[in-house]
């Protein structure tokens, strides 16, 4: 029986989302996945909370959310994407190991800047939205286009799934949204203090700075074999 997962671009009202914007001139700042139609399974790379923009990491996220709690409309695109039953498990089997995966995945800030000065690589267990999205389709052997997941951009993902396009209009207007607080969501919204959101956005940059030196590291080595 066939299934659907789901790819939503939009356009967040966030001040790191102008500026991702402004740099690439696009229309479109963040994208996410989706396992069902509600977008109440609906997972990306992003802040893990309000009040902090520069620690992130994979957040389960909902209309809330995308809004970061402001009363304004939010532009997106929800793409439909037809799989089988099996390409639908490996889809939520990469989506929830990276959820609940110990050794916790961050967002990759270096990438992040890598697409504004074209210099974009991979990174050991770190995403960016766009990054994490393409190769959650790659791991059910989903491929819309040859370039690897870390140099796509929310543009490219609208031009590539072009036919599989199911809404573009507002958040507030999409009819299938879950319009229901969830735990998950309280948990964005709760604000911590000032000496621990910078305390962990030391630890954030740290972690990503040196899996980025080991990655580099390894890849010199494998290179010096050859």
């Amino acid at each position: 029986m066939e299934k659907y997962v789901y790819v939503i671009i939009s356009r967040t009202p966030t001040s790191t989302g102008k500026i991702v914007r402004k740099f690439l001139k696009e229309k479109y700042n963040h994208a996410s996945i989706s396992l069902d139609k509600n977008l109440s399974q609906m997972y990306s790379f992003c802040r893990l909370s309000v009040s902090n923009p520069l620690v992130g990491g994979i957040v389960r996220e909902s209309a809330f959310t995308l809004t970061i709690g402001l009363k304004e409309n939010v532009p997106i695109k929800i793409y439909r994407i037809p799989v089988t039953a099996e390409k639908y498990e490996l889809i939520s089997k990469f989506v929830y190991g990276v959820y609940n995966d110990t050794e916790v995945y961050y967002y990759n800030f270096l990438q992040a800047i890598g697409l504004i000065n074209n210099k974009r690589h991979a990174i050991y267990k770190t995403y960016i939205c766009t990054e994490f999205v393409m190769e959650a389709l790659r791991q059910a052997g989903i491929s819309l286009t040859t370039l690897e997941p870390y140099q796509i951009t929310p543009t490219d993902i609208c031009r590539i799934m072009g036919e599989f396009i199911c809404y573009s209009g507002n958040l507030d207007d999409y009819p299938f949204r879950i319009q229901i607080k969830t735990k998950n969501d309280e948990l964005f919204f709760c604000k911590t203090g000032f000496f621990y959101e910078g305390l962990h956005t030391i630890k954030h940059f740290w972690m990503v700075v040196s899996r980025d030196r080991n990655s580099k590291r390894v890849s010199k080595s494998k290179r010096s074999r050859i």
